[in-house]
């Protein structure tokens, strides 16, 4: 093993697995007009895409935090295992499958084995720093969100073959279990292994500063993977309303890779930010910024789809840089023996409930229509800002 000793040759290995590994994630979305002529697919059979690779997620979260994986075994190694299967489950839909149902079992596996990736590569992270802590989750969550808009950059390259995106996504897969097996270890300020107790859950679940950390990242998931499962689909969809006769393929994929490509950079910068200011106060003002986003996107739609683009980047630079703040929350308000564990299970949780949103605003589509489908997902940064006024009593600094 060539393992490495410096902060900033670990953080830069583990983003780069992170991008790597979550290109999985996206990796059908990207390729759903392909999809959609082979199979003809409705939009509420579109939502199941990411519906089922969210619902693996959840239940592969579930059971790592029950049995305390990430802090019973050797972290890397949970990692590198998960990446292997999750990759291993893409490849097996991009050589045999040729279905929708079949299509959906293995997303479903995709994501159980990526519940081993997200959440152990940032508490790999915070091991590692602990001054600069939201800087590290930052640079992991940026990295997921640039490996999970990657594969719309792919689609510019017009390879009619779906499955040749999928092999590219389960080949980086593989890298990232590699080369997280030969050069990472947990940093310094890891609290060590746990014996598996039941009652570790317990713990986490009655620190109350933690729960209302939680609630905020709960009301942030709700509004983020809607909006990142959905913006392409705007995209095309209000490209084709202002320019009928057009193919929307270049505009709507590098569109949403720009969207990603935008979110992954506010996510970095802000972990800076939020170690500097304060994390409660960052998060409140991204928050605020993509709520607004919610409700205004829709009336646009149709209309100049430079000011449509716009719009979704300003909402991809917002809707994603709080999100490593709750987590680096979590883990300085939670004994650090029990890290990975409680950021397994926000991360669970907060994945169950992308399932409901997502599956809201393809019903509101048919309803209410594009313009207003977006709207329900400011319910979201409006329970994460009660939230965190909430958790501001309980550390003002």
């Amino acid at each position: 093993m060539f393992t490495l000793k410096s902060k900033s040759s670990v953080i830069i290995i583990l983003s780069l697995a992170e991008l790597f590994a979550l290109t999985l994630w996206f990796s059908a979305n990207a390729i759903i007009p392909q999809l959609t002529a082979l199979w003809n697919l409705s939009a509420f059979e579109v939502s199941l895409l990411s519906i089922f690779v969210i619902i693996g997620f959840v239940a592969g979260s579930l059971v790592s935090s029950f049995f305390s994986l990430p802090d019973v075994y050797k972290t890397k190694h949970v990692f590198a295992l998960s990446a292997a299967l999750a990759g291993l489950s893409n490849l097996i839909i991009a050589v045999f499958i040729d279905s929708l149902n079949g299509m959906l079992i293995f997303r479903f596996f995709t994501g159980f084995f990526l519940a081993g990736v997200y959440p152990t590569g940032m508490k790999l992270a915070s091991t590692w720093f602990k001054k600069r802590r939201g800087f590290a989750i930052s640079a992991i969550v940026g990295s997921l969100t640039i490996g999970s808009g990657l594969p719309f950059l792919f689609n510019v390259s017009g390879i009619p073959d779906w499955r040749v995106l999928l092999h590219f996504s389960t080949a980086l897969a593989f890298i990232s279990a590699g080369i997280v097996w030969l050069f990472i270890e947990e940093g310094p300020y890891s609290g060590g292994r746990l014996k598996f107790d039941i009652s570790n859950i317990k713990y986490i679940i009655k620190n109350k500063a933690v729960r209302l950390a939680n609630y905020g990242y709960f009301g942030h998931m709700w509004e983020l993977y809607a909006m990142w499962a959905w913006i392409p689909i705007f995209l095309r969809e209000s490209y084709l309303q202002s320019n009928p006769l057009a193919d929307p393929l270049i505009f709507f994929s590098l569109g949403t890779f720009f969207v990603f490509l935008a979110g992954a950079i506010a996510t970095v910068i802000g972990g800076i930010l939020a170690d500097r200011y304060g994390r409660i106060k960052f998060n409140m003002l991204a928050l605020v910024i993509s709520g607004l986003c919610c409700l205004v996107i829709g009336l646009f739609f149709g209309s100049n789809p430079t000011i449509v683009l716009l719009i979704a980047i300003i909402w991809g630079i917002a809707v994603i840089p709080d999100s490593p703040q709750y987590s680096a929350l979590v883990t300085e308000l939670c004994e650090k023996q029990y890290m990975g564990t409680a950021l397994t299970l926000q991360t669970a949780i907060g994945f169950f409930i992308t399932i409901f949103s997502i599956r809201l605003i393809s019903l509101a589509i048919d309803l209410v229509g594009w313009n207003y489908a977006f709207s329900l997902l400011f319910l979201g940064p409006l329970f994460s800002l009660v939230s965190l006024v909430r958790l501001k009593k309980y550390i003002p600094n």
